[in-house]
């Protein structure tokens, strides 16, 4: 497991000096009005030089920086930053994780557009310096979550720290003991045995840790070689999307309706291209005159990712869709919508890519003619170089019998 870590200014902030550009430079505070008693969320460097901390009093800043500028944090223009973050690290990356001053990537394997771990770390952070347009992040790149996020501290902005595997143990021992994410009593403890620092912890065997805290014992153990057993995660939360069309007056053509269809769906593909997101579950709704709707809903062979897997999936639910009369308004709709993972063509070796749009052909066919027709693809184990090898072609469904 190879795990980057990139550390930036607070989202809250970039957001503040992306609406203000005339306060960059200057001390800014992220929190509201001093007379609020509220913390301090996000401080610029200049606010942070004059001692303003984040978690501090809004009060007690304003005392430490009078000259700076307070301002109320922008929850919707915050989270709308933060959703670009994520979508144009899902680009470069198969897992994600972000947060509002942090963003953690998955760099385990190979990418085809890159040669080397230092070319795919450079290309990220190059892509959080371009979105972010305040500060270039600070880079950490290392074998674990844990290490990774002490490599990025270390690190200076625009700058990438990476610790080999085997080098855990040299990187980690001259730090001090309050690095550690465990209860703090164990470090004032260890502190207290006159260990200054993890490489002076690190001599004691997971026996003797375990004797003094338990459980918790083996888990700093873990941490000192460089091991905290937790990777990238992922952000697994789904959403629905929904596009609908009003007709000028009721239609019954079912010619009309599927070019109605055909717009919504097509707008819906495009927001999910452009945000690197795929759809899980397509719904198709007629909304009926004078009666109850009509709707048919179906997951598709493979997620829907852009405008023509969208409406391929679309089509196929059409000729379940029978209204009884003229229809008002057609809906599509879009559910588990989640990162696109997987569908990153370019960290795949050329050809495997090929593997979506063979799935996607192969479920048209079957939506037309029926799954009786058309044989099923599947990714081949070992399919060698050879791009004849890399699907196994498997035989049509039985009539009755399902697979």
């Amino acid at each position: 497991m190879r795990i980057l870590c990139a550390r930036y200014a607070h989202l809250g902030l970039v957001t503040v000096l992306r609406r203000f550009p005339e306060l960059r430079g200057e001390p800014v505070i992220v929190g509201g009005a001093p007379e609020l008693r509220l913390p301090v969320i996000a401080a610029s460097a200049a606010a942070v030089s004059a001692g303003v901390r984040e978690g501090m009093p809004l009060r007690q800043a304003q005392q430490l920086c009078p000259a700076a500028a307070f301002v109320p944090l922008d929850i919707e223009a915050t989270a709308s930053l933060r959703g670009e973050i994520c979508a144009t690290l899902h680009r470069l990356a198969p897992a994600v994780e972000v947060s509002d001053d942090e963003a953690l990537c998955d760099l385990s394997g190979s990418h085809a557009g890159f040669g080397d771990e230092s070319a795919w770390g450079v290309a990220v952070a190059r892509a959080l310096a371009v979105a972010l347009d305040v500060e270039p992040p600070a880079v950490g790149i290392a074998g674990s979550r844990f290490v990774a996020r002490l490599a990025a501290r270390q690190g200076r902005p625009g700058h990438i720290r990476r610790v080999r595997d085997g080098e855990e143990t040299a990187f980690l021992a001259p730090l001090p003991l309050d690095v550690l994410p465990v209860d703090p009593a164990i470090t004032a403890r260890l502190a207290g045995f006159g260990l200054d620092c993890i490489g002076a912890v690190a001599g004691l065997s997971p026996a003797e840790l375990q004797r003094q805290f338990g459980r918790e014992g083996l888990a700093v153990h873990l941490l000192l070689q460089g091991e905290d057993g937790d990777g990238v995660n992922a952000a697994t939360a789904e959403q629905t999307w929904s596009e609908r069309l009003v007709l000028d007056s009721p239609v019954a053509q079912m010619e009309t309706l599927l070019q109605a269809a055909r717009r919504c769906a097509v707008v819906l593909g495009e927001r999910l291209s452009a945000r690197s997101l795929a759809g899980g579950e397509v719904s198709v709704v007629f909304e009926v005159e004078e009666a109850e709707d009509v709707s048919a809903s179906a997951v598709p062979a493979a997620p829907t990712g852009n405008a023509a897997e969208t409406w391929t999936a679309v089509l196929a639910l059409l000729g379940e869709l029978h209204p009884p009369s003229p229809v008002t308004a057609v809906r599509v709709e879009l559910m588990r919508i989640s990162p696109a993972i997987g569908r990153q063509t370019d960290l795949l070796r050329p050809g495997d890519a090929a593997r979506d749009s063979v799935v996607a052909a192969a479920s048209r066919l079957s939506a037309r003619f029926g799954e009786t027709v058309a044989r099923r693809p599947r990714l081949a184990l070992d399919p060698g170089d050879l791009p004849e090898r890399r699907f196994v072609w498997e035989p049509p469904a039985v009539a009755g019998v399902r697979r």
